[in-house]
Parts: C-alpha cells; structure tokens; sequence
C-alpha cells in the first residue's frame, strides 16, 4: 500500500466515508435551484452587465450527441450514430438553434464585454464535422468580443479525433484540449462500453503536440466496476508517460437511482471505500512524485500549467467542468442544459431536453428553465466553499474583510463542528482561526467538511450523508 495509506486512521475513515454529500460545483447546489423563466434569466443577465463594474465573460457551448453510450456518463448527451436515419437533421437542427442562442446571449450580457474564455463540452463535440465547428466558431466570433488571449478549449473523444480535426482547431484558435482517459485496462473499457486502447490515446497526445496545443488535459476516473488498485497503478503509470499539462481524477458518481445507464453497471464489482481511497492515495502520490501539484479536491497540474499558477495566483475556482481558471469571470451558458454562472447575481440553466430546446428557440422564446437568484447568505458560503475546494484552507479575516461579518458570529454552529473535525484529524485550525485541511484524511474527505457550511444540507449531513440527492464521497 502507498505511504499515505498508512497515515490514514482508518476508525475515523470509516465514520465519514461512504456519505452521500455534494460535490460543490456550485454553492448553491441545483438540488436548491427553482423554476425560472426567461423573463428573470434575462433580469438577471441585465443585472451582470450593469454592474459597477462588469464581469468579464467565460462562454460554455453544450453539444449533446455522441455516436455510442459509455454506461459510467452523468452528462447530459444524445446517442446518435451518424449513420442512424435523420441525424444529420437532428444535428443541423441544433447547431441553428445554437447560433441563435449565442446571438441572443451575448445580446442579454452585453456584445461590448471580453470574451476570456470558450469552453466546448458535451456530449462529445468531435461529433461534428470540421464544418460544422467553424461555422459555430464563427458565431461566436460575430456575436462576442474575442481577443487573441482568449482561452478557447474542447473536450475530445480520442475515438473520433483525427490530424485533420486537430489542424483546424489550431487554426481556429483553440490551445486546450481536455479527453475522457478514465481507464486503460481493457476489461474495465469493455465494461463500461468505451474502448480506446492507450496506443489510441497516445497517438492524439502525440497529434495535439506536433499541431501545437499549448496543454493537454486527461480525465481518469477511479472507483468503478472491476477497477483494481494494480489497476489504478497502471492507468495512472501510463498517463505519466503521456505527460498530460493536467489531470482530473475523478472518484466515480454512482447515482444509477437518477441515471438510468448506470444501472448497466456491474455494481457487484464496485470496489469498496477503504479499496477506493487506497486507489486515490496511489494516483495521488504517483502524480505528485512526478512533478503534478494536487490542486483542490480532484485535479493535478504541472507547476507551470496555468491551473497551478491560478491556484497560486488566487483565480481559481470550481464549477461545473470542475477545477478551472477564471475566476471573477461571468461564466455564460449556450446550448441544451447548459449553466450561467453569473457572479454575485446567481445561476441559470437551460432545458435538458434536446427537442424542447430547438422548439424554444426557433418559437423566439427563452431556454431557460431553472436557477437560483444569489441571496446574501448564499454569497458568504459560497465564498466560504470556494476557499475550502480551490485552497484547501479557510480564511476567515478574508471572509470578515469581503461581507463585513464577524465571522464568529456569524458561523457559530459551524466552527462548533470544525472542533470535531478537528478532533477527528480532517482539518486544524491555527491560532488566527485559520481552518486548514489536512493531508491525507482531510483531502480525501474535503466534501465532509464543506458540506458543514452548506445551509441547503440538513445540519447532520457531514455525518449522515443525504441519499436522495447525490454520490458518495470516498
């Protein structure tokens, strides 16, 4: 077993893991969202533009299809084969309302703000044609402020990218490229119906260097069926000799209570918490003594790769495509599904219906359907929350200097209850009341300890879990 196994008190491991607790890609979590209509999304994006002092803006595009299912995804996504009758209709169909979208968004937020950041998720967006991504690019290009700076990133599916699809996203403009790794060991693959054998995998690393991409980001994904820690080890040894710029390495969502597909799953060969936080120790140690920094609760970096340097810069920040750059950006949703994170106004998400989407949008109404309008109270935990995730330390002079609160005061129960996390070894809290998580116990468990503040979880939930919502923690 890995050194920092043998740190862990396993007593105490046992007592918090295997709760059911959010993983705060938001603060609040849509489990606290409501029914919102266009008139209030559009409210709310007025509120973003005429703020003192705007935002500037980060742009997320959905695109939901995928040729085949992989029984693991919690995304929303469309399996659509290309050679399925009408889909190149259905394609079409969406990307028009897409334009649209974008045109009408960037309208709501305002056309004169700088556009930082693209991000293209899904779904897989290599579904498309080569067309079919400069015809959307372009759009964007008309519709918002784009500067040379900007970051624009897509997610790719190693089994539909070619030299030729990389050559025309350098050419576009894009510099980052993320993939789903999850797994190289062929049973696991099998399993969870996505086959891309590491030779597959290299040979787009390979491709996204010789096409010039500034950095590479792998997705791996441990705690799934007939994963092993010997074949963890593998997996993560064999990433390193890829030398991805970043990893995200991500304890698996099992909610197949709420996702259907899930339920394909062999959850009989699940392994166990103690197994799974041996397999995260193992990754861990693996990405650091190769030079990664451990950046908040599930992502690693090079130190020269922008997501280090904003943790250490203090632009960091956690959403919805998990540990990313940017933070202080009005982060804009297009497409189906998609979420606007709007800074200190609040969040708005589309429909998740593909169809009910196009119709919304070729009737000239909005897509919007769900979101939450930020309260006072909201924005200090939500700050509280960010510091925990992105530092892996709380501050809370920070938080007294930004609200104009006593801290005290103002979270009494909860520091009542950091004394017994401190107890118990996830956190310490220093003499300037400094809360800090700590290594190994602390990490692992870092959704036990945020939930604490967390006002929309019932008060006992870092102990008890809430089941009906979300997966476990360790």
């Amino acid at each position: 077993m890995p050194t920092a196994m043998t740190e862990v008190n396993l007593d105490v491991f046992r007592k918090y893991a295997g709760l059911s607790l959010p993983r705060h890609v938001s603060y609040p979590m849509p489990t606290g969202w409501q029914d919102l209509d266009g008139q209030e999304a559009a409210a709310m994006h007025g509120d973003s533009r005429r703020a003192e002092s705007p935002h500037d803006l980060s742009l997320y595009l959905h695109i939901p299809f995928c040729e085949a299912l992989c029984k693991f995804c919690a995304c929303n996504r469309v399996i659509q084969p290309k050679a399925r009758t009408g889909a190149a209709d259905t394609t079409e169909s969406y990307l028009a309302a897409l334009q649209t979208d974008i045109g009408r968004v960037a309208e709501s937020v305002g056309t004169d703000r700088p556009l930082r950041q693209i991000h293209w998720g899904g779904g897989s967006p290599t579904y498309l044609t080569e067309e079919q991504i400069e015809k959307i690019h372009r759009s964007i290009e008309g519709a918002f402020a784009l500067s040379p700076e900007t970051e624009i990133a897509m997610e790719l599916d190693p089994r539909g990218t070619t030299p030729s699809l990389l050559g025309t996203l350098y050419r576009l403009g894009f510099r980052r490229m993320s993939m789903g790794v999850q797994d190289f060991d062929r049973a696991v693959q099998e399993h969870i119906h996505r086959i891309q054998p590491f030779e597959m995998v290299r040979d787009v690393v390979t491709a996204c260097r010789d096409a010039g991409f500034c950095s590479i980001n792998f997705d791996l994904i441990y705690g799934m069926p007939y994963q092993t820690p010997d074949t963890i080890r593998d997996t993560v040894e064999r990433t390193i000799t890829l030398s991805p710029d970043r990893v995200a390495y991500y304890h698996y969502a099992q909610i197949p209570e709420k996702i259907a597909t899930q339920r394909g799953m062999d959850h009989t060969k699940m392994p166990d918490s103690e197994t799974k936080l041996e397999m995260f120790l193992i990754g861990a140690e693996l990405l650091e003594a190769a030079g990664y920094e451990f950046i908040g609760l599930d992502h690693f970096a090079r130190p020269d790769e922008g997501l280090a340097l904003a943790a250490r810069s203090g632009t960091l920040q956690r959403n919805f495509q998990g540990m990313t750059t940017g933070a202080g950006l009005d982060l804009i949703g297009a497409g189906v599904s998609s979420i606007s994170n709007l800074v200190d106004v609040g969040f708005i998400q589309n429909v998740k219906e593909t169809q009910r989407y196009v119709e919304l949008i070729e009737a000239g109404d909005s897509p919007a359907e769900r979101g939450k309008r930020l309260t006072f109270d909201d924005q200090v935990r939500q700050a509280v929350i960010s510091q925990l995730y992105c530092g892996t330390s709380l501050q809370p002079r920070l938080i007294e200097q930004r609200f104009d609160i006593d801290f005290g005061d103002y979270f009494a129960r909860e520091l009542g209850i950091m004394q017994e996390l401190e107890a118990d070894g996830l956190v310490s809290v220093d003499s300037d009341g400094t809360i800090s998580v700590t290594w190994p116990l602390g990490r692992v468990l870092l959704r036990t300890v945020a939930a604490v503040f967390d006002a929309y979880l019932d008060p006992e939930a870092y102990r008890v879990g809430d089941r009906r919502s979300f997966s476990t923690n360790a």
